[in-house]
């Protein structure tokens, strides 16, 4: 993620981006491109945690294939969802 044309280090913590109504992180998978918004409240990590520390640990469940999964990029925090879920379709239904 980068702020102001450079890195966004120090960047806020998980609980400062709460408290200042940034509740969504938007992330783009290195390999395929795809694009995900995830709710800060539901990442397991103490609050105290800074936002550039989660990079290393997400990785993108579209390209995952076995064990190894790629590595995703960060994008930007939000306050609401920009990028509405997948809508899942059950096989035996028509399209």
């Amino acid at each position: 993620m980068e702020g102001y044309g450079g890195p966004a280090q120090p960047s806020p913590t998980i609980g400062q981006c709460l408290n200042g109504g940034l509740g969504w992180l938007e992330v783009e998978c290195n390999r395929c491109k795809t694009r995900a918004s995830l709710p800060l409240d539901a990442i397991r990590r103490p609050r105290d945690t800074p936002i550039w520390k989660l990079e290393a640990s997400l990785k993108c469940r579209s390209c995952r294939k076995g064990r190894h999964a790629s590595p995703v990029r960060m994008i930007k925090l939000t306050a609401a969802r920009e990028i509405t879920p997948y809508k899942w379709v059950h096989p035996d239904e028509e399209r």
